[in-house]
């Protein structure tokens, strides 16, 4: 994957590309694009960006950025081109296998704001043992709501929520919560609870019964990705296969679902939906099944276990996102829009234009990292 002719970038260098595009600074690469009319519409000011901080969700458009393939160089079998951090990890080769980990901050240098990066050796994360425990020790010992590495607006909420699971398991069955160290303890808690997160957020009307056949269902489904995929750099899972397969799961109990190929059908689909309420409403489930998929599963096994790594190569998806959240940063995370229109169409308002969801979606490929996969040997 290396070219000879070319220097791959480090953490810093990798910072400061993500910086000029997110801050848009046109003047480092053309006078004119920056005396542009129209840039301070598009441009982040210091207001916007003291919200952004404040947002905590800086780490989100990095990790889609980082692992976006924007660069040319690459020899996957399962999509073109390499993410940054594909080419961060020629220089790190333990960030490919999981071991290292990487955040970006936010501060002021010189009353000017400043990305800079977080980098977090397999060496510095050994003293408390991995990832997701240095990130579980900080959150006891700061009081600050984003804590290193994860550095996410949602972690403190995450381990709430494994907490709270935690203490149901040991009124059901005390014995079962015997583990080895924390992370196996809650890595496990997090693979109970995920399928039951992703099915509740689909947004169907499920009895009792049938959410619990779901949920299960969908929990086997997923610790059989974890036995079932072959170890090596190039391993990865295609999403489109997997999100079939999660839809087969909903559709064996909700017979109300189309099928999944007539709902990823493109042609002519704004006629389709008007004359098809059951195409309408799949389309809805499906769509809020592949961000759960990612909110519920794929970002926190990625950023709070540091045990995932996934690929986008859709770049306009990217670019889109990060339109809408300027305009939400711009507009204090108010903008204006018909409800009612945008429910005869689709209703995924709440998620859609919700800065927490934005940088949720499915990624073309994901693969499990020997960081975390050496649990399920």
């Amino acid at each position: 994957m290396i070219n000879d002719d070319f220097l791959p970038r480090n953490e810093y260098e990798m910072c400061d590309l993500f910086e000029d595009l997110l801050l848009m600074k046109t003047e480092k690469f053309s006078s004119e694009l920056d005396q542009e009319p129209k840039k301070s519409e598009l441009k982040l000011n210091d207001k916007d960006i003291a919200i952004l901080d404040k947002a905590g969700i800086l780490n989100r458009i990095f990790r889609k950025w980082s692992q976006t393939t924007w660069l040319y160089e690459g020899d996957s079998k399962h999509f073109k081109g390499a993410t940054p951090r594909q080419e961060l990890s020629w220089l790190y080769p333990d960030l490919e296998n999981g071991w290292d980990f990487m955040s970006v901050k936010l501060a002021k240098e010189n009353g000017k704001w400043k990305i800079s990066p977080r980098y977090f050796s397999k060496k510095w994360l050994e003293e408390g043992r991995n990832v997701f425990e240095f990130g579980l020790n900080n959150l006891k010992n700061e009081k600050e709501e984003l804590v290193e590495p994860q550095l996410d607006c949602e972690f403190r909420g995450f381990i709430e929520w494994l907490f709270h699971a935690e203490e149901v398991a040991k009124k059901i069955n005390p014995e079962r919560m015997k583990f080895e160290n924390d992370f196996v303890k809650y890595l496990m808690l997090f693979l109970e609870t995920a399928p039951s997160n992703i099915v509740l957020n689909c947004k169907m009307d499920l009895t009792s019964e049938k959410f619990e056949k779901i949920s299960w269902e969908l929990k086997e489904y997923l610790l059989w990705l974890f036995d079932n995929q072959p170890r090596g750099q190039d391993n990865y899972w295609a999403v489109d296969e997997v999100l079939s397969n999660c839809w087969n799961i909903l559709r064996k109990t909700n017979k109300n679902l189309v099928s999944y190929e007539e709902v990823i059908d493109i042609k002519n689909v704004i006629k389709r939906f008007k004359g098809n309420q059951l195409l309408r409403k799949s389309e809805e489930v499906l769509y809020r099944l592949g961000v759960a998929l990612d909110k519920y599963f794929l970002f926190p096994l990625d950023r709070y276990f540091g045990g995932v790594e996934t690929v986008w190569t859709d770049k306009k998806a990217f670019l889109s996102e990060l339109a809408i959240t300027i305009n939400l940063l711009k507009n204090n995370f108010e903008i204006k829009r018909d409800f009612e229109a945008e429910r005869k169409f689709l209703d995924i308002g709440d998620i859609a234009f919700d800065i927490r969801y934005i940088w949720f979606a499915p990624p073309t490929s994901f693969r499990f990292l020997d960081s975390i996969y050496r649990y399920f040997d």
